[in-house]
């Protein structure tokens, strides 16, 4: 198997482009045939004047903020829109499977290659692939890929973005070779340190005749050591596809572990007529799941207390179009915090997620859109299933979230029905609904999946278990508290909550009593708080003007409010501190000071001076009252009665000058990697200014900006212009590097403020492999006659419209041009063509 990325270089059109009417017989009849699409779809179409742009792209988030659009879609339109690529391949992919794999689209598309539909998707959520190997075109002739969005289709009450914002890849395979996703390995623990690694591999054939085959199955570590091998031999009808099971044994394997996440390798060699046809790496690790009724959940034999989040899809300034690495960094802040659970609401999240919650060891809600038993929905149920079964960090699937169904008979039958195709595929992880009513109904979903999941509802933990005793428990979805990052005074004018975990939805709790009804019942597994971090639309607990929810413990940047140092209080063993608020206030204010803990007893300290100590409660944490004095405040943290932490805040003068402190340190060519810096202002002396809110100004050289963001709820500026206020102190900025560069250089300027300037080099990693595009435009698709003239006839010979037995539609490079082999004579070829911009029309 080869993997080639289509992410470069689209030509895209945004709103719909109404097709030509059909009245003339041609017309019709070609665009009833196969590759006879019309409109835009059309090869020919002249795209000419279309923008480019590279995926992943969402178009949404660069439309301006309108409250006639809503508050579910953040106040943004979405619409429709187009999207093409023209590409040659090579004559080498003759005559192998070529497939291209959409990550994902919103929300619904129709996909067209050289001119036949291919493919249609119904859910912005899930992977699809589409098969091209039956219309693909080889050697100098072109492939024109086009595919049509409808991102009015609207599947969730939050920013859902719009366009193709996740990967797209072109797989070449041979026609004998292992199914998409047709790998699923699952180790099994057998018994004095012996594993059975089951892996099973789905073979297909698309040839005419049946195939005798081989898999060879190699367990290698991260070092490449081997850890066991299995080799089979078996046929595959033609036309068909066959399973291999291998039981492949292994002795004593390191274990995937949220504190260790060692990750295992199965390198899969398909055999063909003796000669290696096909390679495949699928990463894997070694690890037991329990669930326990009384104890809860265990992770290779320990009790472990699920402590995760819920998290949409968005970021500040790149709406769902999130760069890998700006994943990457959104999943290490979330295990900073202690989080080691992750909840992909609500529906099947971006891969390169799963990835990253393998590499840091965050274990996984794997979440289904659509509480649906109809063919295309259970497609889509069973595409999660087979393209994530294979994360070590995947440990339970939801079924749905919130139904209305869920507590009555019908959705206790599909519930019943949808849990019975996740297990054909996988049954070695829990199944649960994400209930938030009708769990203790007796007619309902509550009692027939392996979990029962409670969003909210807290006060039905303990009916519930007296109910159903022997049903596992789990918080699904937890809190809805509120807070506005770096704001201490709630003014519901503007729009802000403060930060001392005082408010939350009326379905909800605050951070304090979500995890106290959590902890002090052992047999519920665990919570997912809603929300890791800020997410635009469904803007919450304000509407217009505001465009984005305050549930997040952290804003759409990612930047921290004083929500991640409480649960991280919670969450961790480690002694640590936090003080909150700034120390920024008028002479004279009493100020309330606030410690987020995990020690036994905290003291404050103002300019050096003891304020007192006091014992922390586990839950509830402790507090000061103290007249605002500028200086240093300090926090000391205590266990027996020794000072193990401690934490300070600043009063800081006016903002002098800016910073950059950028994610990373490096950034990788050919990739598409990307950098997220935060940006401040500090006074003289370097201290953070958290009142600052200066218009800050970016120049960009090596690289392109693609987003700006300051995590504000409340803010109507473009994502993608080059410049952003801070918010609090604080704003962000996204780049890319661009092809070639050796380095990105951000400047950043603000009136009155000294610049800064940082330089981040461009190192070269592993590249992708891309399909270049063709951006001239091709005239490709003629009329000729069938039956070569003796005479040489004139150009403008009379085609009768309805003629289509005498004269037909060939195109270039299609093998209709091999009626000329062994034959003397004339032929003519036809087409109009319409240019842009003069929009004359040409004829030949």
């Amino acid at each position: 198997m080869e993997k080639f990325s289509l992410d470069k270089e689209w030509r895209f059109h945004k709103g719909e482009i109404a097709s030509s009417p059909i009245h003339t017989h041609t017309e019709c009849y070609m665009a009833a045939k196969a590759g006879g699409a019309a409109g835009a779809a059309d090869p020919n179409y002249d795209r000419s004047d279309w923008e480019i742009v590279n995926l992943p792209h969402d178009y949404a988030v660069e439309n301006e903020f309108d409250e006639k659009y809503g508050p579910a879609s953040g106040y943004k339109a979405r619409g429709k829109a187009w999207y093409a690529k023209n590409f040659t391949l090579p004559e080498t992919m003759r005559g192998k499977r070529l497939t291209i794999n959409f990550g994902g689209v919103t929300s619904v598309c129709t996909v067209y290659m050289n001119g036949s539909v291919v493919g249609r998707n119904f859910s912005a959520y899930n992977s699809f692939a589409v098969d091209i190997t039956d219309v693909a075109l080889f050697g100098s002739s072109f492939n024109s890929l086009v595919i049509q969005v409808d991102a009015d289709v609207i599947e969730g009450w939050w920013y859902e973005g719009a366009g193709i914002y996740r990967h797209v890849d072109l797989i070449v395979s041979p026609l004998l070779s292992v199914a998409h996703n047709g790998i699923f390995v699952h180790p099994k623990k057998l018994n004095n340190g012996l594993w059975n690694v089951i892996a099973e591999t789905t073979v297909q054939n698309d040839t005419d005749s049946d195939a005798e085959f081989t898999v060879k199955s190699f367990i290698t570590d991260a070092d490449g050591k081997p850890a066991g091998a299995e080799s089979a031999d078996f046929i595959a009808e033609a036309y068909e596809s066959a399973v291999v099971t291998q039981n492949i044994l292994s002795r004593s394997p390191r274990l995937w572990d949220i504190d260790d996440p060692y990750m295992y390798t199965l390198k899969t060699e398909l055999y063909s007529n003796g000669e290696l046809a096909e390679t495949i790496y699928t990463p894997f690790g070694f690890r037991t799941i329990e669930i326990d009724k009384d104890n809860g959940f265990f992770l290779n034999g320990r009790h472990v207390l699920l402590r995760g989040t819920c998290n949409h899809q968005d970021h500040a300034g790149v709406g769902v179009a999130v760069p890998d690495s700006i994943n990457e960094y959104r999943i290490r802040l979330l295990k900073e915090m202690g989080s080691n659970a992750y909840r992909c609401a609500h529906g099947n999240p971006t891969p390169e997620i799963l990835d990253y919650c393998d590499k840091y060891g965050l274990l996984v809600m794997d979440e289904n859109r659509w509480f649906n038993t109809s063919e295309d929905c259970l497609n889509q149920l069973r595409s999660m299933v087979k393209r994530d079964r294979n994360h070590p960090s995947v440990i339970m699937y939801s079924l749905f979230n919130e139904e209305p169904l869920q507590g009555t008979p019908t959705g206790r039958r599909l519930a019943r029905h949808m849990q019975s195709e996740v297990k054909k595929l996988d049954n070695t992880r829990f199944t649960l609904g994400a209930m938030n009513n009708g769990v203790t109904s007796e007619d309902g979903a509550c009692d027939i999946l392996d979990i029962t999941g409670f969003n909210y509802i807290t006060h039905t933990y303990d009916e519930f278990r007296e109910k159903y005793p022997d049903m596992p428990m789990l918080g699904s979805e937890n809190d809805s508290a509120f807070q506005t990052r770096g704001v201490y005074k709630t003014d519901r004018e503007k729009h802000i909550i403060d930060c001392y975990d005082s408010e939350a939805a009326p379905w909800g709790n605050t951070y304090r009593d979500g995890f106290k009804q959590v902890d002090t019942r052992e047999h519920i597994m665990g919570l997912f708080i809603w929300t890791g971090f800020d997410y635009r639309g469904e803007p919450t607990p304000f509407e217009w003007p505001s465009i984005s929810t305050q549930f997040g413990i952290m804003d759409t940047c990612g930047f921290k409010k004083d929500a991640f140092y409480l649960n991280k209080a919670y969450f961790t063993s480690e002694p640590m501190i936090h003080v909150l608020p700034h120390w920024n206030h008028k002479v004279g204010d009493t100020v309330r000071v606030m410690a987020h803990t995990n020690c036994e007893d905290a003291e404050l300290f103002l300019n050096g001076e003891s304020l007192g100590k006091k014992p922390v409660d586990k839950y509830d944490m402790c507090d000061w009252q103290v007249e605002f004095v500028p200086g240093i405040l300090e926090l000391a943290g205590y266990k027996d009665g020794t000072e193990v932490c401690r934490d300070s805040v600043k009063t800081a003068g006016n903002a002098a000058k800016l910073k950059l402190e950028p994610h990373k340190d490096e950034l990788y060519g050919g990739r598409a990697d990307a950098c997220a810096i935060a940006v401040s202002a500090e006074d003289e002396n370097g201290n953070f200014v958290p009142t600052a809110q200066n218009l800050i100004k970016f120049e960009c050289a090596g690289g392109r900006i693609i987003g700006v963001g300051n995590g504000d709820p409340n803010s109507h500026e473009s994502d993608k212009l080059p410049q952003r206020h801070l918010f609090n102190g604080l704003c962000q900025v996204i780049i890319e590097p661009d092809d070639g560069a050796e380095s990105v250089t951000l400047k950043a300027s603000a009136d009155g403020l000294q610049s800064r300037e940082i330089s981040i080099p461009v190192k070269n990693g592993r590249e992708k492999r891309y399909i270049p595009s063709i951006n001239e435009k091709y005239v490709s698709v003629w009329r000729t006659n069938v039956e070569l003239f003796a005479e040489k006839p004139r150009y403008d010979i009379v085609i009768e419209d309805h003629d289509m037995n005498n004269w037909t539609v060939a195109r270039a490079g299609g093998g209709y041009d091999e009626r000329f082999d062994g034959k003397t004579g004339y032929a003519l070829y036809r087409t109009t063509v319409s240019v842009t911009p003069t929009d004359k029309t040409l004829e030949f």
